[in-house]
């Protein structure tokens, strides 16, 4: 089966190492890719250790599937962490089914580089492996329109919410601009 993904990009106004550390801080996952995600496509939960991750760090997530009453179950490992321009993981994610359980491996990849008044993210997410495709994404039409329209959408949602969480860290305790030219 050949490798699909998906890839979105944003200007945002936080700087890159905001982002980056966001990013790293596995913690802020289930905020912004889980609590502010809608319910039928969102992290559960996440554990992970305590600190930023590095090239290396591992952990497992739980998330929901859209219309499907199954539920992702996640390990990752960091493959890559170069502050403040790339994080990537390696996703090896089950779905289990009544008779066969869907497996698949995913690379995420977020890259960041400085723009005016912020930075420029890049996300990519590219489907590795899938064994046991659920039925829909068996289909190569379905899978096509799926990874074409469906997971950028899904995922853009959370995308949003990673850099809107970003920039209200870097600006928080600043004045609006309109408040700080006037003072």
């Amino acid at each position: 089966m050949e490798q699909s993904s998906m890839h979105l990009s944003r200007l945002c106004s936080a700087p890159p190492d905001v982002v980056y550390d966001f990013l790293a801080d596995l913690g802020t996952h289930t905020t912004w890719g889980g609590k502010q995600q809608t319910s039928d496509f969102r992290l559960l939960s996440l554990e992970a250790p305590a600190g930023p991750a590095s090239v290396g760090t591992t952990f497992t997530s739980t998330g929901t599937i859209p219309m499907s009453p199954r539920r992702w179950e996640d390990r990752s490992e960091v493959t890559a962490a170069e502050r403040p321009n790339r994080f990537e993981f390696v996703t090896t994610a089950t779905a289990r089914g009544t008779r066969h359980s869907m497996e698949a491996t995913y690379r995420h990849r977020y890259e960041i580089e400085t723009a005016p008044g912020g930075s420029k993210v890049s996300y990519s997410m590219t489907q590795l492996t899938m064994s046991n495709p659920l039925l829909r994404l068996g289909l190569p039409v379905v899978r096509a329109m799926t990874w074409r329209f469906g997971i950028p959408f899904m995922a853009g949602r959370g995308f949003r919410n990673l850099l809107a969480n970003a920039e209200e860290r870097a600006h928080r305790g600043r004045l609006p601009r309109e408040q700080a030219n006037r003072a």
